[in-house]
């Protein structure tokens, strides 16, 4: 390893991770591409992360509970049982309750249990019941997005959808928590819908998801010797009619996993 690199690992580790060059090029009496060529080294041969090797690689698959499918340009909605099995009362228990009607006290335990296991039963296929009619919902209102993508995705309130369907909100929060929904546009959480919106100049409502993406493609264009600051971002989103808040742009672009323009500048 060069002088240089190894100074630079034991010295400006901290500058080097905030893109800091020419005050490491300055302290180190270096020029710039010295320390390019060091920060080259470092990114492909030195692993920041050594113990990640022995952990276990494997990702858990994610299985969709609601399927959308386009069939001859409708969109068809159904759910999938998943691990959810088909779930009867034995006809052993049945037969015993029968057997039991001499003891009053028996006859009524078991009773109240099959009774339960009606109810549950019940409640199950109500759960898969509200499910349906809550994404029935969702892909009518977000045809755009299941034919174009995330630039069309429209605002949507939870409490919108609940109004529709005619539930409480807090029965499609619960009935979306950790669901998973295959799209055209691929596979996706149900509560990835649910944003709200920003109105551009023409008075249309787009989403944030959709802002979020206009961000992207704008620092995606940038030069990258003089990326836009967050100011600059502001002023790039009103040139396409979006007209947000600095704080909502830096907001949106650390969301994004986007570093700011000191540490995107290449040097």
């Amino acid at each position: 390893m060069r002088p240089l690199t190894r100074r630079i690992v034991a010295d400006h580790l901290d500058d080097l991770a905030m893109n800091k060059l020419p005050k490491i090029a300055k302290e180190t009496e270096s020029t710039i591409e010295d320390v390019k060529e060091s920060w080259a080294f470092l990114r492909d041969n030195l692993n920041p992360h050594p113990g990640a090797a022995f952990s276990d690689p494997r990702n858990s698959s994610v299985t969709p509970d609601v399927i959308v499918d386009e069939v001859d340009g409708r969109f068809e909605v159904r759910t999938e049982r998943g691990s959810i099995p088909e779930l009867t009362i034995s006809a052993s228990y049945k037969n015993i309750l029968k057997e039991a009607r001499q003891d009053p006290k028996i006859h009524e335990y078991l009773r109240r249990k099959i009774e339960s296991a009606k109810w549950f039963i019940e409640a199950v296929h109500q759960r898969q019941n509200t499910i349906q009619r809550i994404a029935t919902e969702i892909v009518a209102r977000q045809e755009d997005f299941l034919r174009n993508g995330w630039q069309a995705l429209r605002p949507m309130k939870m409490q919108d959808v609940a109004d529709a369907v005619g539930v409480h909100i807090s029965t499609v929060s619960r009935a979306l928590s950790g669901k998973y929904i295959q799209t055209p546009q691929g596979v996706m959480e149900m509560k990835r819908f649910f944003s709200g919106g920003t109105v551009t100049d023409s008075g249309e409502l787009v989403s944030q998801q959709a802002v979020k993406l206009k961000l992207r493609e704008i620092v995606e264009q940038e030069d990258k010797q003089q990326p836009l600051s967050d100011d600059q971002l502001v002023d790039e989103l009103a040139k396409q009619g979006v007209k947000i808040a600095r704080r909502t742009v830096t907001k949106y672009r650390k969301a994004l996993g986007i570093e700011s323009s000191t540490r995107r500048k290449e040097f």
